[in-house]
C-alpha cells in the first residue's frame, strides 16, 4: 500500500474544489504550497500533514509541478508595540520561502502568519511584483476540509458574495444597527481602481478558501456608536486581547474618525495600543476606512471538528450573519511593515445599503438571489443555503 495517507471522499470533494476552482491550477503551472512547523505542534499555523500531502497529490494530477515549503516563521520581537519596540526591525518573511514564492505561478499558502491581508506588507509587495496568483486555504487540517465549511461550493459562496458588493453603490448611505444598541452608518466611496465593487476574484492576486466575505467597502464620514465584543482574532494576538473580550467595548466614530474606547480591560489594551500606533500612522490609526462582512452559510464549527477556539472565532468571521468594520489605515504610510487589519466584529445585526438590506435577521439576503439559487441547484449532494439540513452534530 502507498504510504501517502489516504484521502475521506468529503475531504476529496473540497481538495478538488479548492484547487479547480479558487486556485485554478492548469498544467504547467509551478505550484508552491507552503505550510509552517509550528502548526503541527499546537502553533498559531494550523495544519496537519495530511492536507498538504493531498493537495500536493491534486497539483500533480493536474499536470502542474507541485513544490512543498515547510517553514519556520521567523521569532517576532519581543516587543512589538509599546515602550521598546523597534518597527524598522519588523520580522519578515523567510528569505527562502519569498524566493520560492517570486517563481511560483501559484502559491497555495496553508500558514495562518503568511497571509495576503492581515499581516505583512512584504507578501502582497511579493505577489504583485509578477501577479503572482495566492490561494490562502484556511481548511488547513483534514476535520476543517471535512466540514460542511469546507464542503460548501465555492462557486455557490462566490456568487452571494458577488451578488452582496453589487448592492454598494458609491454615494448611498450604509447603516448599520444590533440589538445591542450599535448603530454606525457612513458613505459607500468609489474603489480606488474600478467603477464598482461586483468583481469575481478573477481579478487580483487573492483568493481565499472557503470563500468567506464579501470586498471591503470604502467609506467616508462613518458616525455612531459600535458595541463589540471582539475584533479579528490575528491582531488580538497582536494587541494583546481575548477573542471574545470578557466585556464589550463601545467604540465612539465621529466625522469618520474614532474618538475613544470604552469599556473594560480590553478598551484600555486598545487605547494604549492605537496611542503607540499614531506615532508612525497619524490620524489614519484611527480611520474607519471601511466596511463589510461574512458569505458562508456554514461558518460555525463544534469544538471537535476545530480545538483551537480562537481560530474557530476566525471562521466565524466568515458567517453570513457577520459584520465588520475596519479599524484604522496603515496603507498610507508606505514603510509601515504591517497590514492594520482590525475589524471590529458584530452578529446577527441589519445592514442596509441605500433602498437594500444586505444582512437580516442574522442572515445575508444575496443568499436569494435568483443567480445564487440556481447554482445551489447544482450542488444538491452539498451543503449549501440551508445549513440546519447539513449539521454534522446534533446542537
Amino acid at each position: 500500500m502507498s504510504s501517502m495517507p489516504l484521502i475521506p471522499k468529503q475531504a476529496a470533494i473540497a481538495v478538488a474544489d479548492m484547487v479547480d476552482n479558487c486556485a485554478k491550477v492548469k498544467p504547467g503551472m509551478n505550484v508552491l504550497i507552503i505550510a509552517a512547523n509550528d502548526g503541527l505542534h499546537g502553533g498559531v499555523n494550523i495544519v496537519d500533514q495530511e492536507t498538504v500531502t493531498w493537495l500536493h497529490a491534486a497539483v500533480v494530477q493536474r499536470g502542474a509541478d507541485a513544490t512543498v515549503i515547510w517553514c519556520d516563521i521567523p521569532a517576532r520581537p519581543a516587543i512589538i508595540w509599546g515602550q521598546g519596540a523597534d518597527p524598522s526591525k519588523a520580522w519578515r518573511v523567510p528569505p527562502v520561502v519569498a524566493n520560492a514564492m517570486r517563481a511560483a505561478d501559484v502559491v497555495i499558502s496553508n500558514a495562518v502568519d503568511l497571509t495576503y491581508e492581515e499581516e505583512l506588507r512584504e507578501i502582497p509587495d511579493i505577489l504583485e511584483e509578477r501577479k503572482i496568483k495566492y490561494a490562502r486555504n484556511m481548511a488547513t487540517t483534514a476535520s476543517l476540509l471535512s466540514s460542511n465549511w469546507g464542503l460548501t461550493p465555492y462557486e455557490l459562496v462566490s456568487e452571494i458574495r458577488i451578488q452582496a458588493n453589487a448592492l454598494a453603490k458609491p454615494g448611498a448611505r450604509w447603516v448599520m444597527t444590533h440589538p445591542n444598541g450599535s448603530h454606525v452608518e457612513g458613505i459607500v466611496v468609489k474603489p480606488e481602481d474600478m467603477d464598482d465593487y461586483a468583481h469575481y476574484r478573477d481579478i487580483g492576486v487573492y483568493c481565499p478558501f472557503p470563500e468567506g466575505v464579501w470586498s471591503s467597502i470604502r467609506a467616508r464620514d462613518a458616525e455612531g456608536v459600535g458595541i463589540i465584543n471582539e475584533i479579528g482574532v490575528i491582531w488580538a494576538r497582536h494587541i494583546g486581547v481575548p477573542c471574545p473580550f470578557k466585556q464589550p467595548v463601545r467604540v465612539y466614530i465621529e466625522r469618520g474618525y474614532i474618538k475613544k474606547f470604552e469599556g473594560g480591560e480590553e478598551a484600555e489594551t486598545l487605547t494604549r495600543f492605537y496611542k503607540f500606533i499614531s506615532e508612525y500612522l497619524g490620524e489614519a490609526t484611527y480611520e474607519v476606512r471601511g466596511f463589510h462582512g461574512g458569505v458562508h452559510p456554514s461558518a460555525i464549527l463544534e469544538p471537535h471538528q476545530c480545538p483551537n477556539a480562537p481560530y474557530r472565532h476566525f471562521i466565524e468571521h466568515h458567517h453570513w450573519s457577520s459584520f465588520h468594520f475596519h479599524m484604522g489605515n496603515s496603507r498610507r504610510a508606505k514603510d509601515f511593515p504591517y497590514l492594520m487589519h482590525i475589524s471590529a466584529e458584530l452578529r446577527g445585526g441589519d445592514l442596509k445599503i441605500g433602498d437594500h438590506y444586505v444582512y437580516k435577521n442574522s442572515r445575508i439576503t444575496t443568499a436569494d438571489h435568483p443567480k445564487v439559487k440556481a447554482i445551489a441547484e447544482k450542488y444538491k449532494n452539498r451543503p449549501g443555503l440551508e445549513p440546519e439540513r447539513w449539521l454534522q452534530t446534533p446542537r
